[in-house]
């Protein structure tokens, strides 16, 4: 395949040169720490200045003109991203990283203006890092549920004189970071790697010692630190006390390697063949020739922030047997694309019936409906097989016909509504706590709790956020309930249960 992109040139372009090709497409950009300042930038200066960024220093024009492709295309798939918090993307490793622009990061802006990279006529989602390594890597192996065709493990043969890159932890420090991310026991013994994906990464590491005894490899290496463990094609010994790993490449390896670009645009490959190496199977198009829900535009509404999930105190709660209307009306916002009036009411419902149950009033809570698994994973970072994540008092929800597959749409709402409510009750307590109140209040028949002799090992909190699979997330949830209703028919106080 090869594509027909016109070669740059050597004048010098200029801001006012990149409005003009803009076509009146803006991007608010902001920062997720600070003073949280928005800023709305033409298209064309925001794809320079991410190029300026992302890119090599002194990098050849092929592999500017091509990652810039790869840059807008990025930002139109992922425009409102950062909606509630007021504008489209992020200016750090979220999203994409913004410096100052370059002639040469303009003129590359110029040269591609407008073109993406699309799929069965939409912009594509995709993503790129810094060096594969070698080979690059499936996108379903970083992302569960990311099955994308055109973003799976290609050989890219233009690393082959690369250096392994080493680094060296001791056991202890790494067992520190890990106790902060949930992980239980006394003494980790050592790390071993336990599987590995189809490009040759590390899949799963067996930590022996700790609860839970294994974790996802790119979960490990973000806790760790990508700066220190540069990716996870690594091996890794023990020496002692002490951990050394042994890798190659940089990022996650999915679809474009900036690195190789360049190598391959120093070798006399174009832009075109450039981006049909990394991203096989899409189109470049114009954004023009796109229906107009793929322009790109500044955000005309600022989200109201989530209110604190802070239950007001109740210093003399009532038991659940004597069951009161809630104190004020209700309060729930739904929106999204699945949002409908039918849904409303049952969310509203389900809300009432939680704030009952719990004997506490219906704070104001915000649902986000997201019409496909690739938006709610998108938009929580959580994997396929979780169907709600809940920050503070805004729950995002996979789709409807999702959910109806699981437990159900009504009964997920209980759910999650419950562990919204009583979130700031269990602030400081382990996970399972509150998400075993929210299984259990959410049921029509409340679980029986087991026999108090009957062995039962309540999880560990990286094991209900880190779960490495759909079986092992059930299977955890499964037993935070079991343990909430064991503790709370030997309190009969949902609040004293610790």
């Amino acid at each position: 395949m090869s594509w027909a992109i016109r070669a740059s040139t050597q004048s010098e372009v200029a801001d006012t040169d990149l409005e003009r090709a803009n076509n009146g497409r803006l991007v608010a950009i902001g920062s997720v720490a600070g003073d949280r300042t928005v800023t709305r930038f033409p298209l064309e200066t925001y794809v320079a200045r991410v190029l300026a960024g992302e890119a090599e220093q002194n990098a050849p024009d092929a592999e500017l003109e091509a990652l810039a492709i790869a840059i807008r295309t990025y930002a139109t798939f992922n425009a409102g991203r950062h909606a509630r918090d007021g504008f489209d993307l992020c200016d750090t490793t979220h999203c994409q990283v913004m410096r100052a622009a370059t002639a040469a990061t303009r003129r590359a802006a110029l040269v591609t203006a407008g073109r993406v990279l699309t799929w069965r006529g939409a912009p594509a989602e995709i993503f790129y890092s810094a060096d594969c390594g070698g080979r690059s890597e499936s996108a379903s192996a970083v992302w569960p549920g990311a099955d994308l065709p055109y973003l799976t493990s290609i050989k890219d043969d233009v690393h082959e004189e690369d250096v392994p890159w080493t680094y060296e932890v001791g056991l202890r420090d790494v067992q520190g970071v890990l106790a902060q991310k949930g992980f239980a026991g006394e003494r980790l013994k050592d790390v071993r790697v336990a599987s590995h994906t189809a490009s040759g990464r590390v899949a799963t590491l067996r930590l022996n010692g700790l609860e839970p005894d294994v974790i996802a490899g790119d979960q490990f290496r973000l806790l760790i630190g990508a700066r220190s463990l540069r990716s996870t094609a690594f091996s890794v010994e023990k020496h002692g006390d002490r951990l050394e790993f042994t890798g190659r490449g940089y990022g996650h390896g999915v679809g474009m390697c900036v690195i190789g670009a360049g190598r391959r645009a120093r070798r006399g490959e174009t832009a075109g063949q450039i981006l049909a190496q990394y991203y096989p199977g899409l189109a470049v198009t114009s954004l023009d020739a796109l229906p107009p829900r793929f322009k790109i535009d500044t955000l005309t509404t600022t989200p109201t922030p989530a209110p604190s999930a802070v239950l007001p105190p109740r210093p003399t709660p009532p038991p659940v047997s004597a069951l009161a209307a809630p104190a004020t009306p209700p309060s729930l916002t739904l929106r999204g694309v699945g949002a409908s009036s039918d849904l409303q009411a049952v969310a509203v419902r389900a809300q009432e019936a939680m704030a009952r149950t719990l004997g506490v009033p219906t704070t104001p809570i915000t649902i986000e409906m997201h019409d496909s698994v690739e938006g709610f994973r998108q938009a929580t970072g959580r994997p396929w097989w979780v169907s709600a994540s809940i920050a503070g008092t805004t729950v995002d929800l996979a789709p409807t016909a999702l959910l109806a597959q699981g437990d159900g749409v009504e009964m997920t709402l209980r759910n999650v509504l419950a562990q919204a409510m009583v979130a700031g009750e269990f602030s400081g307590r382990p996970e399972w706590v509150r998400v075993g109140a929210g299984r259990y209040f959410s049921r029509q028949t409340p679980l029986a709790p087991p026999e108090p002799k009957a062995k039962l090992k309540c999880p560990a909190d990286a094991e209900l956020t880190l779960a490495i699979s759909a079986v092992a997330q059930r299977e955890a949830e499964a037993r935070a309930e079991a343990c909430f209703a064991r503790a709370y028919a030997a309190t009969k106080d949902w609040r004293a249960v610790r």
